[in-house]
């Protein structure tokens, strides 16, 4: 089975809600990056929200692909990173979508694995590369960031009703000034950091 396996992490520093991270596997980076890149990659973060969820949706709905695609979307929840770190909370997930791209039947040990600057699956034997700004350089990471982006902000939103003084669906859970006057005057909610919010000196 040939093919490359991209990783990256979205939501490491936000003050509320869960830190989700996306493996993919894609068996033609070249048709991918042709096809719905354009030919260039962008980090996840500079695309236009309209743009983003289009490939989200495109992946998800397995819509016009030359190629196949699989993947794996793992989250942990601030009460799990508050109880157990942001780094181990982050291991967990990356343990979590090898195990998920295993069940679909992709080799990952067999595989390149390639991740975002800063990501080390914590498994021996697999065939692993960090790189410094990979999702602007690997088209599998990019679209790894993509997933894990458009997941994430779409829980945001779907909590965000709930919980309007906060602007989640704006601010999808970052240090805005508007969300730390929130916490201030409403104080911190399930979905919040507390660990996060003594950094800040809440």
């Amino acid at each position: 089975m040939k093919g490359t396996i991209g990783i990256d992490e979205v939501g490491r520093g936000p003050l509320a809600g869960p830190v989700t991270l996306c493996a993919v596997y894609i068996e033609d980076t070249k048709v991918v990056k042709r096809d719905i890149f354009n030919d260039t990659i962008r980090d996840s973060k500079k695309l236009s929200k309209l743009r983003r969820n289009n490939i989200y949706i495109t992946i998800r709905n397995n819509r016009m692909l030359k190629t196949k695609i699989i993947y794996a979307i793992s989250s942990r929840s601030a009460k799990y990173i508050d109880k157990h770190g942001i780094n181990k909370a982050i291991k967990q997930c990356l343990l979590s979508c090898v195990k998920q791209l295993s069940k679909q039947n992709v080799p990952v040990y067999d595989l390149k694995i390639h991740l975002d600057a800063g990501l080390s699956i914590p498994l021996k034997s697999l065939k692993q590369t960090s790189f410094i700004k990979g999702d602007e350089n690997y088209v599998e990471i990019a679209l790894a960031s993509i997933l894990a982006k458009d997941h994430r902000d779409a829980y945001m939103k779907k909590i965000a009703p709930g919980y309007k003084e906060y602007f989640w669906e704006k601010n999808m859970g970052y240090g805005t000034l508007k969300h730390r006057e929130a916490i201030h005057r409403y104080g911190a909610t399930k979905y919040h950091r507390i660990s996060f919010l003594k950094a800040f000196k809440f």
